[in-house]
């Protein structure tokens, strides 16, 4: 016969706020038909739990698996096979089972799937505030089994508690011992991320607009840290991401065919080495940078940079690129040259794509540039008449510009005359082209914001930013950037000084700490929770093989692989040694009513007298054995006994008036049997 099995009220509790806390993270991304489902079984089950309604059907369930099934085809459809869909999936599946459990081993399959939904979570977040809020949900979890395996009479939430916190604790250290010692190798198996809808930052494609959107996110881009603390005035933090060079009137666009230099090297039979496009002076500056998840596989630096972290490579631009899409978070080293020269020599193939334009439109920026070039000498001289175009006229700098016409460049130029970083470096690169002068434009981030606490910078997706690189013969690339013609404060001092009084600043996040700097309190503590972060990230998120095999180089020399396995017995044999220690070979201290230590009193004060009370001796048959070897105890034995009895066995209130009386009188008692046994009561 098939009998379910009722579910302590408690244990239920516990698993029920086990459930909630594991999909909350996932909420954020899930469809909100989802998070109906969830609310739905969740009721369900309670509703189960109080009689009113019954387990699901067979219908009921082989609907269910039919709808998991079209589900699983539509998501995949939609937005492919990666972690997403995967969650969104697992998530259904585990909701599906907290209302058809029925037996016991189903509720411990339930709790198993929080254990993995908490790891799901893992892989969306490793930072210090998420790992708090798992370990929190771990605990909960655990407490959730411990209720399930105690009597359903207990009610005892706190001593459910207490046990589950102990065994998490005595799990932390064979935890950490793993952590640092156990070889860091890849997993068997990856789900892969979601590459269309969680890419962030800048893209390789820009138009009016692109990076002004932006600048309304408060949203953390990446920390740099400078070795040996080099600082640098935010004038000169210009974070290089991509070039673009591939304009077709309205788009820039990143070219992505095979690099001019070695289309050019084996037409003409010999080899141009890489070394001979630069020119640099001065030592680099040495820095590390932890970037955000962007999806993206390009990273940012300073110009000119040169990776020292492993699997990056160098484009033809000296755009730096990882070796994958960027899912994670990712920590680099580089160094910096601040003085160089790129591509003193440019191939023709070069020039003509960075000279090129759109056989048709905006002629009458094409008209403009022609008569400024006639009135200079050179072209640097020309850049300049450009910016002091920019100085001299009513442009302006801000997020929310009017919509161009078809010839955005004469639009922008004449008509509207204001607009964000991307509209100046559009006109200007249009401008430079437009004379024969090879340009592009370069987009990436500008700024940063100091954290003194840890001696690091801050970079926001409100510090993305475009600019400009024109050649110039005899100097390479030289970087322009008319934004700061228009907006020198927002090169200077930064965009929330720029944008200040701008209502889009930042309007997607209105409850960022970040705008609230001008309050110190607000600030300070913004900071130092950041400083936390950015530690946890260098210390245990970043702990990758490298920086272990480091670690076992300074303590023990030589590393090899005995060293690994006799380190990894070693220590893990001394830590479950020390935690089974304390689980055997400690037994928990019996916890007394004041009732039962009093009379327990009684035994060990008559045993000093070789009348220790006997296992399982009654506290009639006691009393008899006690009188009948010391006659002159009969009135406060008795006393005694006939106490203990009324305070343990007989219908009274516990707490009441009556109770407090006659605890009291029985301690009374025993202080009377204690000064009959002692040594002045024989010679009185």
């Amino acid at each position: 016969m098939d009998i379910s099995y009722q579910i302590p009220r408690a244990a239920l509790i516990w698993v029920l706020i086990s459930v909630i806390l594991v999909i909350l993270p996932q909420s954020i991304r899930l469809p909100a038909w989802i998070i109906a489902i969830v609310v739905i079984c969740i009721t369900w089950r309670l509703l189960i739990f109080a009689g009113k309604l019954n387990y699901p059907g067979r219908l009921v369930r082989v609907a269910v698996v039919v709808f998991t099934l079209v589900v699983s085809a539509t998501q995949m459809r939609n937005i492919g096979v990666g972690l997403d869909s995967a969650a969104g999936l697992l998530t259904l599946g585990f909701v599906f089972k907290l209302i058809e459990m029925r037996h016991k081993r189903d509720i411990y399959v339930v709790l198993s799937l929080c254990f993995v939904m908490a790891m799901v979570a893992f892989l969306y977040s490793q930072s210090a505030v998420s790992t708090v809020y798992i370990a929190i949900t771990v605990t909960i979890i655990t407490a959730a089994m411990v209720a399930l395996n105690r009597s359903s009479l207990i009610v005892d939430t706190g001593g459910t508690m207490r046990l589950a916190l102990k065994i998490i604790l005595q799990a932390v250290p064979l935890t950490v011992i793993l952590f640092l010692v156990f070889p860091r190798i890849a997993p068997l198996w990856a789900v892969p991320l979601q590459t269309s809808a969680n890419s962030t930052g800048v893209t390789d494609e820009m138009s009016p607009g692109d990076i002004s959107q932006l600048g309304r996110s408060a949203a953390l881009a990446f920390r740099v840290q400078f070795e040996n603390s080099v600082p640098l005035l935010h004038e000169n933090l210009y974070w290089r991401g991509l070039v673009l060079d591939d304009f077709d009137g309205a788009t820039w666009r990143r070219t992505r065919s095979r690099s001019a230099y070695g289309n050019a090297a084996q037409i003409a039979n010999f080899q141009f080495d890489w070394e001979d496009r630069i020119r640099i002076e001065g030592n680099p500056i040495l820095y590390n940078v932890i970037l955000e998840p962007t999806q993206q596989p390009w990273i940012y630096a300073l110009h000119l940079a040169q990776p020292v972290s492993k699997n990056m490579f160098q484009s033809r631009n000296f755009e730096i690129f990882n070796n994958g899409l960027i899912s994670q978070r990712l920590s680099y080293d580089l160094s910096s040259y601040r003085n160089n020269q790129t591509d003193l020599i440019l191939l023709d193939s070069q020039r003509s794509r960075n000279t090129e334009l759109p056989e048709e439109g905006n002629s009458q920026s094409l008209e403009f540039a022609r008569q400024l070039r006639s009135s200079v000498a050179t072209d640097r001289d020309f850049a300049y008449a450009v910016l002091a175009y920019f100085q001299r006229n009513a442009f302006f700098y801000t997020l929310n510009p009017a919509l161009l016409g078809e010839n955005r460049i004469d639009d922008f130029l004449f008509n509207t005359l204001e607009g964000f970083c991307e509209h100046y470096a559009s006109a200007f690169s249009f401008l430079m082209r437009a004379v024969g002068i090879p340009s592009r434009v370069v987009v990436g981030y500008q700024g940063a914001e100091y954290n003194r606490f840890e001696d690091y910078m801050m970079v926001y997706q409100y510090n993305a930013h475009a600019w400009n690189e024109v050649w110039l013969e005899g100097e390479g690339w030289i970087r322009f950037d008319p934004t700061g013609a228009v907006s020198p404060e927002r090169i200077q001092l930064g965009v929330e000084e720029a944008l200040r009084n701008d209502p889009a600043f930042m309007e997607e996040a209105f409850f960022s700490a970040a705008r609230f700097g001008g309050v110190d309190w607000i600030n300070t503590l913004r900071l130092r929770l950041d400083a936390i972060e950015y530690e946890w990230n260098r210390r245990v998120v970043n702990y990758d093989e490298d920086v272990q095999f480091e670690l076992f180089e300074r303590l023990f020399g030589d590393v090899t692989e005995q060293k690994i396995l006799i380190l990894l017995i070693g220590l893990a044999g001394i830590v479950i040694v020390a935690v089974g220690f304390t689980v055997i070979r400690i037994e928990p201290r019996s916890k007394h009513s004041p009732i039962v230590k009093a009379y327990l009193n009684i035994g060990k004060e008559l045993e000093k007298v070789g009348l220790g009370r006997r296992q399982g001796e009654g506290p009639l048959d006691y009393c008899d054995r006690v009188v009948d070897a010391r006659p002159e105890l009969a009135g406060v034995m008795t006393e005694l006994t006939d106490l203990y009895i009324s305070l343990s066995y007989r219908s009274k209130s516990p707490g009441s008036e009556q109770q407090k009386r006659d605890l009291k009188d029985l301690k009374a008692a025993l202080n009377e049997l204690r000064f009959k046994l002692s040594p002045i009561a024989r010679f009185r």
